[in-house]
Order: C-alpha cells, then sequence, then structure tokens
C-alpha cells in the first residue's frame, strides 16, 4: 500500500510528536495569558459544535470563571437554548472586549438565527473591521446576511462581499454557492454558473466544475476574464500522483 509507506501510523505519529514535545525547551513553561485565553476559546468552541453540549459544558466546569466558559456559554446558547439570552451573554462579551471580532462574529450569527439579516450584516461588518487575520470567512458572512436583506442593493453589496472574501480564501466552496445564488438573483447568469462552477472545482467535483464553465462559457465573451476562468476549470486535470 503506497500510502501506508509514505504516512506513518497514527501510532507512530503521536510517538514521533510526544519526542519532538519534550525536546522543546518551552515545554514546561506557562503560555502568555492572552495566548492560553485564545486557545481556550477555541477548544470550547469546537466542543461546542463538534461534541454537543454535554461534552462542552464539561470542558466549560474546567475554565469557570474565563472569559472562554463565556464565550462558550453564549455558543451553547445559541445553539441550543435561548437566542435572547444567547446575545444577552454575547453583548456582555463584547463589552468586556469591544476589539474582538469573534464575539461580533457570533453576534451576526445569532441576529440570522433571530431573522434580523440587517443588523447581522452590521455585526459581521463590525467583525471584518477589528480581524488582523483578514479571515475570508467573514466577509462571506457580511454577504450572506445582505443576500438575506434581499433588495438589489444589498444584494449587489453581497456579491461585493462575497468576492472579497474569496479573494482572502478561494478554496471556500460555500462562499461560491452563496455568490452563485446572489448573481443568479441579479439575473447574472453567467456569473451564476461560473461561481457554481468554482463550487464544484473546490469541492473536488471536477466533472460537475467543468460541466458549469463550458455553460457560463456559452454566455460570456471569447477571451473576457470570466471566459478564461472558465476555460481553466475546463482545461483542469487533475493529478493521480499518491501523496
Amino acid at each position: 500500500d503506497p500510502y501506508r509507506i509514505s504516512h506513518p501510523m497514527p501510532q507512530d505519529r503521536i510517538a514521533n510528536l510526544e519526542v519532538l514535545v519534550k525536546q522543546d525547551p518551552n515545554v514546561d513553561r506557562p503560555d502568555p495569558p492572552a495566548l492560553q485565553q485564545r486557545h481556550d476559546m477555541m477548544r470550547v468552541k469546537i466542543a461546542v459544535y463538534m461534541e454537543g453540549q454535554a461534552a462542552a459544558s464539561r470542558l466549560m466546569r474546567k475554565m469557570q470563571g474565563t472569559l472562554a466558559a463565556q464565550y462558550g456559554d453564549a455558543q451553547s446558547t445559541y445553539l441550543f437554548g435561548n437566542i435572547a439570552a444567547a446575545l444577552a451573554k454575547t453583548n456582555a462579551l463584547i463589552r468586556a472586549q469591544p476589539k474582538n471580532a469573534y464575539f461580533q462574529e457570533l453576534r451576526g450569527d445569532i441576529l440570522m438565527k433571530a431573522n434580523k439579516p440587517k443588523e447581522a450584516a452590521d455585526a459581521y461588518a463590525k467583525a471584518v473591521s477589528l480581524d488582523s487575520a483578514r479571515s475570508g470567512l467573514l466577509p462571506v458572512s457580511v454577504g450572506q446576511a445582505l443576500m438575506a436583506v434581499g433588495t438589489p442593493d444589498s444584494l449587489k453589496k453581497a456579491v461585493v462581499q462575497i468576492n472579497n472574501g474569496l479573494g482572502r480564501d478561494k478554496e471556500n466552496s460555500a462562499g461560491y454557492r452563496y455568490l452563485a445564488q446572489a448573481y443568479g438573483e441579479l439575473g447574472d447568469i453567467p456569473g451564476a454558473e461560473l461561481a457554481t462552477a468554482e463550487s464544484h472545482f473546490y469541492s473536488g467535483n471536477y466533472k460537475d466544475a467543468k460541466i458549469f464553465a463550458m455553460r457560463a462559457q456559452q454566455q460570456m465573451k471569447r477571451g473576457e476574464p470570466r471566459w478564461l476562468r472558465a476555460q481553466d476549470i475546463i482545461n483542469y486535470k487533475p493529478s493521480t500522483k499518491i501523496k
């Protein structure tokens, strides 16, 4: 099996990592509080979304009194509890850290669930303005909220925002699906077809990507940038090399 030859088994990978950790001069040095807080916040978010309410609650009990625990509680309340309570908890987080982009993102998520897309778009836009990491997901979230507003003007703004997000993270297949929907609602069918092709392409579904790229090309001027991108998809040949 070429894969097994070139890839260590999980137990071997863990053993190799343990050796590296023990050799690291910082192994016994506590992380800076800000870094530990970021790590804990990510742990609790993953627990809420991937492991469920009970697992997240167990983890949060170990973090009692921390901002990470409050963040996890707000996330859990948003997913499994009361929207109004989740919003109140998130607003408290924002008061504690007004420049935290991901608290604003959570506020946007809650407002979307509450069917308040215009307010959600504002929250996501605030998150974008605070995000020093320039995440591609946040502008796409702005675009989703603007799409839900549903006016011609908001749809045009949605296209701009989603394209901004895809410019930062061009492999976001879900982002292209939203873009295709926005183009379709604006009547830009070639744009919708190409965005659908991109979505399939970055999902690894090359057959359908080529079909939609050819459909897009039929409605485009030969040689224009979008036509050329469609041609790139049509010409693409996936590698068969085993990594």
